[in-house]
């Protein structure tokens, strides 16, 4: 298995780039659950703290597709350097308000400011796109990018609760924002794998001309973002609810593990079975596993379900960006990944906010349910959408069990639903 993965980072600068985007995205797993938990527990609300952190995660969500084009068309390090300024200054005001339990407004406009991150989940990704020649490696290298991300969501929110209970409410925002200080630091100075930029490429930006494949997605992406915002604040209520509020973080680890470890495996094996139709069964699979969860009656039973329901979510999310990699050129990966970031960062906010108030007003379970449903809808939105996925990544001419050549080398009748732009950088 390891071999597979042995490969591609054998390519120069590869495992660098690849353990500093790591670091850097720890807000992706820190910065949400470690906000809530300061609001929580310094104004006793899970509703205030959802609605909270809906704000930061809805302005994350609208900056995504401006900031991924500005690193498009600046380059990475010219265009990431003043967003983590602005990080670094959010996170600071929030942490004064929140200790000095001042008023919400002021708090709203700080976790706005430091959720001006750009696309952090993107970065790396687009590397790998840019130093890897296959489909089959691209593959393999998102796999492994969604099982890194695992990585950081079986350790972040462990590490986030812990460091929130037992040491200072908000040491977890503290650490976080140390961690992509570093992180971002050392992966911008490599400049050997950072990708062209659109002014050196005489690229495009996609602006509206969004493939449907990608808009389908985006749907489905929204799905899992209702259904992680929901579960997030929900695992902490249960946890709480149980008298071991403390262990919610290490719950939430034990379902991320899950997804790492289906990840890890999901990328050594190049699929026979259609994109589309993976894409399908990813979404029962969570529906199944999300609602089995809403059953649990203690922690140990939620532990064990909530890692065999996380085995489906690394795939399902790699079936995504691999869906955005076939049908968008080289120079468009950053940009058209950032419209998957914006289905579920909204998702997660409209989650986090209406299962905050469930928590508060009729329990955990409550909010649990509305994760399981959030699930159960996205299996309905992956068929209603499967075939404009399919679509979009099938080539006239070319089986489902065999793979193509990947966008930079594509020829103009293999370019099926791209933006009306030439298909050959």
């Amino acid at each position: 298995m390891l071999a597979t993965y042995r490969s591609i980072l054998s390519h120069p600068g590869a495992k660098a780039f690849a353990a500093a985007g790591l670091l850097s995205r720890l807000p992706i797993a820190m910065f949400n659950i470690s906000f809530i938990l300061m609001v929580q527990i310094q104004y006793d609300s899970y509703e205030m703290a959802g609605r909270v952190a809906a704000i930061g995660i809805v302005v994350w969500a609208l900056q995504t597709v401006p900031t991924s084009r500005l690193v498009d068309r600046i380059g990475q390090r010219t265009a990431m350097l003043p967003l983590l300024a602005l990080h670094i200054v959010g996170v600071t005001v929030g942490i004064w308000t929140a200790m000095n339990q001042g008023a919400e407004w002021v708090l709203w406009i700080a976790v706005a400011v430091a959720s001006l991150t750009g696309p952090l989940g993107s970065l790396t990704r687009a590397r790998w796109s840019n130093i890897l020649d296959t489909d089959e490696d691209i593959h393999t290298a998102f796999a492994l990018e969604g099982a890194l991300d695992e990585v950081l969501f079986i350790s972040g929110p462990a590490l986030a609760t812990i460091l929130a209970t037992t040491v200072w409410p908000a040491a977890g925002l503290v650490v976080s924002t140390v961690g992509t200080v570093v992180g971002l630091t050392i992966l911008l100075a490599q400049r050997s794998t950072e990708p062209p930029t659109r002014t050196e490429t005489g690229g495009a930006s996609l602006g509206l001309r969004v493939p449907p494949a990608v808009i389908a997605v985006t749907f489905i992406a929204f799905g899992l973002g209702l259904m992680f915002g929901a579960f997030d604040i929900s695992v902490v209520g249960f946890s709480e609810e149980l008298g071991y509020k403390s262990w919610s973080g290490v719950v939430l680890g034990v379902v991320a593990g899950g997804s790492f470890l289906g990840g890890l495996l999901y990328g050594t094996r190049h699929w026979k079975t259609a994109l589309w139709k993976r894409t399908v069964l990813g979404t029962v699979a969570l529906a199944v596993g999300f609602t089995a969860l809403a059953f649990s009656p203690n922690l140990l039973v939620f532990a064990v379900v909530g890692f065999l329901a996380g085995l489906a979510i690394a795939p399902t999310l790699t079936n995504a960006d691999t869906v955005v990699q076939r049908v968008v050129k080289r120079d468009q990966i950053t940009e058209g990944m950032s419209w998957l970031r914006i289905g579920m960062g909204v998702g997660v906010a409209i989650g986090a906010w209406a299962a905050g108030y469930l928590v508060d007003e009729r329990g955990a379970h409550a909010g649990l349910w509305m994760s399981a449903g959030a699930a159960i809808a996205m299996v309905g939105i992956a068929l209603a959408t499967a075939a404009v996925i399919r679509r979009g990544t099938e080539r006239p001419g070319v089986r489902d069990t065999q793979d193509v050549h990947p966008p930079s080398q594509r020829d103009p009748d293999e370019w099926v639903e791209q933006p009306p732009v030439s298909p050959n950088i």
